[in-house]
């Protein structure tokens, strides 16, 4: 549990618009020390996005096609919008079952999306150093 890879459903999921609900997110680092735990939503709405599958740097997206990996629907990584959350946080959620790890992305499909992550533009720098370092 914990590593970068997870796949994890969230039933509390604090949006940036303040909303709460329910969300998978993927792990994206291994933090170190007091390092934050960085974690990108997924979505299985279409709505025009491409089915190729891996990479789609121009519009900050990562494509699983459903039934691979852990997913049962075509889903998208959410690049463009990155989470932080402190280790006490992910931790306290856990505890409470929040946040249930549900599987872990296999390590090509992780070294494809830190790929991915390179050549993204739109990705904080600072955090793409934390995700891209561990």
């Amino acid at each position: 549990m914990l590593q970068k890879g997870s796949i994890y459903f969230h039933d509390k999921f604090k949006f940036k618009n303040g909303a709460e609900g329910e969300k998978l997110l993927i792990q994206l680092n291994n933090p170190k020390g007091s390092e934050p735990y960085l974690f990108c939503k997924t979505t299985a709405i279409e709505s025009g996005k491409p089915l190729t599958p891996g990479c789609h740097p121009g519009i900050s997206l990562f494509f699983i096609p459903k039934g691979q990996e852990w997913f049962r629907e075509n889903t998208w990584l959410q690049l463009f919008e990155i989470y932080p959350f402190d280790a006490a946080s992910v931790l306290r959620d856990s505890w409470k079952k929040c946040l249930v790890e549900k599987g872990i992305l296999r390590d090509l499909t992780i070294r494809q999306l830190m790929n991915c992550i390179r050549r993204i533009l739109d990705i904080e720098l600072n955090f793409r150093r934390l995700i891209l370092k561990s």
